[in-house]
């Protein structure tokens, strides 16, 4: 496999100029009324993709937060039918909508051109991880916002184009919660045979809309969550290694997953993504106290940049701010919406 990294730089629209310190000296935290207690979290990348200027260029600034792959993976290793072939020109600014990922129709040398962005941090360690993402419609695709260490720490939530307008499954929108893990390796890569695989039907159409997909990654569970209601928890094979956030659209035609490639052209839409974390070199100073943290919102909804806050309204132009604070703590509550089988058999 050939890989090579390019940081993505949104030149004018996504401008690095705030750090945590600046109103949040010793982190984010969110409190929690259903499990008890609170998370800080002591660093954030928030990200708006809407309202950009046309310009993309491409840098090896390291200050940058998120970075585009190219990467081409074979047959064999993709475990499909087809390679995957991931390429910056499938990653693209679209006018006002937001950062667009692309599987494209028409394959290369037996692969399926695809596309992934990932944080440029890999030292990530536990946090609350939101992106507001609309799925393509057209059939042969996986849509998927996950954590990544190595095969056996991985933590994803996977949308299927060929799942949302299934005759075998009519009028359900399927969700695949995921955590890929020793058991799942040892399982031929395939975490539908393993414990910690859960399929939830969502109350809505991930297709028709932009909505908030979250996952909070804790000392001692995992917590999903769409559009701010909880759909599971994972309590087992938790990761505990650091690594990095990953957005990624892509096929292998494997029918039992992926399926496709697709006809057409399809297209995975990302409007914003709000990251508190932790990392592997965290300290938290002995003068914090409670006023030095600003609170999570529980609603869900685009990074209000334009105020230096956290949550609410979107920036009237796409920003990006990171920074760093200090912690750690567990807790988080939400109010149940959908519902969840647990699956324990191969991929449909």
């Amino acid at each position: 496999m050939l890989k090579q990294c390019l940081l993505l730089l949104l030149a004018s629209t996504l401008n690095l100029h705030k750090t945590a310190a600046d109103n949040c000296p010793c982190g984010y935290i969110l409190n929690s009324t259903q499990w008890g207690g609170s998370t800080i979290f002591t660093n954030k990348i928030l990200t708006d993709f809407t309202n950009p200027k046309p310009s993309l260029t491409w840098s090896d600034d390291p200050d940058f937060d998120w970075q585009a792959q190219a990467y081409n993976v074979s047959a064999s290793s993709a475990r499909g039918p087809y390679g995957k072939l991931a390429q910056t020109d499938n990653v693209l600014l679209s006018g006002s909508a937001g950062l667009d990922l692309y599987v494209r129709s028409q394959t290369v040398d037996g692969m399926v051109p695809t596309a992934e962005v990932v944080t440029s941090r890999t030292d990530i360690l536990h946090g609350s991880f939101r992106i507001g993402m609309q799925t393509p419609a057209t059939n042969g695709t996986c849509a998927a916002f996950f954590f990544y260490h190595d095969d056996s720490q991985e933590i994803d939530i996977e949308i299927l184009s060929a799942q949302q307008y299934s005759p075998t499954n009519p009028g359900k929108h399927p969700v695949n919660l995921v955590l890929q893990s020793p058991a799942s390796v040892s399982a031929g890569y395939n975490a539908a045979d393993t414990p910690d695989f859960t399929r939830c039907n969502l109350t809505f159409d991930p297709t028709a809309a932009v909505h908030e997909y979250q996952f909070d990654w804790l000392g001692d569970r995992i917590d999903m969550f769409a559009d701010g209601h909880w759909l599971n928890s994972f309590y087992d094979n938790l990761p505990s290694q650091a690594g990095a956030i990953h957005m990624i659209h892509w096929s292998n035609g494997d029918p039992g997953w992926s399926a496709g490639p697709p006809i057409t052209d399809a297209v995975m839409r990302v409007t914003y993504a709000e990251l508190f974390f932790n990392t592997s070199q965290n300290t938290l100073p002995t003068w914090c106290e409670a006023k030095n943290f600003c609170p999570i919102p529980a609603l869900p909804g685009p990074p209000d940049t334009a105020a230096g806050g956290v949550g609410g309204a979107a920036a009237p132009t796409a920003k990006s701010e990171s920074g760093r604070a200090v912690g750690d703590s567990h807790g988080l509550e939400y109010w149940v919406v959908g519902w969840c089988i647990t699956i324990v058999m191969s991929r449909l």
